[in-house]
């Protein structure tokens, strides 16, 4: 496997867990956080970056056991601050959600009560705990990962090729162009997201109908999630995409099911997102 193959291999797996950690449920915790950080010091690029982000560049005086005892103290506590620099923040958060895997934090525990924008429900204060927090290390994660993929040239071609980037009406734009690369702009309108919510709804129903309820219909469901997410983004991740496409075309659900995503992979491809074979 050469250092392409494998870190495609790696950004691809490492957005499945990001994503499921970000959708898991309350009343799972801690186990999708010990399953998270068990894939990340698995893989030996992600390892290599959080050893340097603990070993060199902790914040000095920062102790998690001491962030964790004074959350846990207080009803609305929240953990923080965090450092403006990438390194910093990420050995923080990471050395946190070891701490609180290692004391075995439940969903209705303290550690969560301070977020979730005052809502009661406990599921809130888990997903603002996972979106104000854990999101920083899965951000700074793939910002390292490519920044990796950029600098050996992991999306140059070499050839010359045509990018369409789109985005929804009102929006920013962000066009860039690589190498003898031209770049079409356009907005995405009312039309062409109907056009995408009504592809993937037309994946997840042959899917549906031709695999019933089931483990395999959720893994569906979420990677369709994550297309629908991207695409709709001001900044959507190419990599997301294609690792949920690819997740999505090795499954094997049926005639209807099929024909389904080839739509959709059509719909992607006519967008600027270059899907593999």
């Amino acid at each position: 496997m050469n250092d392409k193959t494998n870190l495609k291999r790696c950004l691809f797996l490492f957005h499945k867990q990001a994503s499921r950690l970000l959708k898991s449920e309350f009343d799972d915790s801690p186990l999708p956080l010990k399953r998270f950080l068990e894939h990340i010091e698995a893989e030996p690029i992600i390892r290599e970056y959080i050893n340097d982000c603990t070993n060199l560049h902790t914040p000095e005086g920062f102790s998690a056991i001491s962030q964790c005892d004074e959350v846990a103290a207080d009803y609305y506590g929240t953990f923080g601050p965090f450092s403006t620099n990438s390194q910093e923040e990420s050995a923080q958060v990471y050395l946190i959600l070891k701490e609180l895997v290692a004391r075995n934090a439940q969903g209705r525990s303290n550690f969560f009560m301070g977020y979730g924008t005052g809502s009661k429900k406990w599921q809130d204060k888990y997903r603002g705990f996972l979106d104000s927090v854990a999101q920083r290390l899965i951000d700074n994660i793939d910002c390292h990962l490519n920044i990796i993929g950029i600098e050996s040239g992991l999306d140059d071609s070499g050839d010359a090729m045509t990018t369409i980037f789109n985005a929804p009406v009102g929006s920013a734009q962000v066009n860039q162009a690589t190498g003898q690369s031209v770049v079409k702009a356009t907005q995405q309108n009312g039309v062409a997201s109907q056009e995408l919510s009504k592809l993937l709804n037309g994946v997840f129903d042959a899917a549906r109908s031709e695999l019933g309820n089931g483990e395999t219909l959720q893994d569906i469901e979420e990677n369709l999630n994550s297309i629908r997410e991207q695409m709709m983004s001001n900044s959507p991740k190419r990599g997301i995409i294609r690792g949920s496409v690819s997740l999505l075309k090795n499954i094997n659900a049926g005639v209807q099911f099929s024909a389904a995503l080839a739509a959709l992979i059509e719909f992607l491809i006519e967008h600027g997102i270059t899907i593999p074979l």
